[in-house]
């Protein structure tokens, strides 16, 4: 809470506490009617005066009564009005600071990741990203789903994904990948639509729901379309299936015990072991290279060791991180690295 806005409420209190002492002394100790002492207390604590009062007559206890209430009613009317205003004027200032903030640490993003979407799969899309430090923003129409990604220190933008100038807003010239996490096929379809007209080159990710939903992303300009309930059924069937392999690849990763991780790694004409060997490359870690994807699109699963790392090379490494992270620096040095989600 905000601080001045917690002076506010103590404030508030010590004047209710003024109101209750006033009402109840000038009820009890003078005779009034509780109306005429809620009426007295109002108008000593607003400084009105007594001109409209009955009692032309005031004697020297209503007189000092009526000190007491002025100076204590006064103070702490002032001090609870203060402080909601500053509270009031702090939290404008701080929204309005952040947003600028937010906005400016978005205008500096490049080839980040845009998140359409802040869901069950958007807030764990984004947990994996902090992990493997890539730079990405949140796109969310809801203040209540955005306070999750404010306190976990997400960019995010508060706003409609469909509309043009909330994605100009969140860098979609300059993103890499565009992940569209939205539950409606139909607002998944038009989105795909939208992005893809406003940057030709941006990988889309699409969420479908339905089966035959797919079909439309494609032609829609999504790259690749995932949908999770066929997702969730594979992953069961292979529990039934193959129970041993399906529990070997839900342990690659920080959540379990098994210390492996599943990278890959883009060669450069800067990267270090251009020229040299798998072999070359695997010696002295932990770790080994499971894939290769040459620049001309074929991939070779379980390459052989003497096979020659070229530029353009993607390797599929599996392995402990502390490894695999000496191993891009020892080897790919300079060059790109492209985290695996899996």
């Amino acid at each position: 809470m905000n601080e001045a806005l917690g002076r506010a409420r103590r404030g508030a209190l010590i004047l209710g506490c003024v109101f209750v002492f006033s009402i109840m002394t000038f009820h009890l100790w003078f005779k009034k009617t509780l109306l005429e002492s809620i009426y007295w207390t109002v108008i000593t604590v607003a400084g009105v005066g007594y001109s409209q009062s009955v009692d032309q007559e005031v004697d020297e206890a209503r007189q000092f009564l009526s000190i007491i209430v002025i100076i204590f009613g006064m103070m702490a009317m002032m001090y609870t009005v203060g402080m909601l205003i500053q509270a009031i004027v702090e939290g404008q200032l701080d929204q309005a600071m952040g947003v600028k903030r937010m906005t400016k640490k978005i205008d500096k993003l490049k080839d980040h990741v845009i998140i359409c979407g802040f869901g069950r799969i958007g807030q764990n899309l984004g947990h994996r990203l902090v992990r493997h430090q890539v730079p990405f923003v949140v796109i969310e129409p809801s203040s209540e789903v955005l306070a999750e990604a404010k306190s976990l220190g997400y960019l995010y933008l508060e706003g409609d994904a469909t509309d043009e100038d909330t994605l100009l807003s969140a860098g979609i010239e300059r993103a890499t990948t565009f992940v569209i996490a939205l539950q409606s096929d139909a607002t998944n379809v038009f989105l795909t639509l939208t992005a893809r007209n406003m940057n030709p080159a941006i990988h889309i990710l699409a969420r479908g729901e339905h089966p035959r939903t797919e079909k439309k992303l494609l032609q829609a300009g999504a790259n690749e379309v995932v949908m999770p309930a066929i997702i969730g059924a594979e992953r069961m069937a292979d529990i039934i299936v193959r129970p041993e392999t399906s529990d070997l690849l839900r342990c690659i990763g920080h959540e379990s015990g098994l210390n492996a991780e599943l990278e890959e790694f883009k060669f450069t004409d800067k990267s270090a072991y251009l020229g040299r060997t798998i072999r070359e490359a695997e010696e002295g870690f932990q770790m080994m290279v499971i894939a290769v994807r040459s620049a001309d699109g074929e991939t070779v699963f379980n390459p052989k060791d003497d096979q020659k790392l070229c530029v353009g090379d993607i390797v599929i490494v599996m392995g402990p991180e502390a490894d695999i992270e000496e191993f891009y620096n020892v080897c790919v040095a300079s060059g790109k690295k492209q985290p695996v989600l899996a």
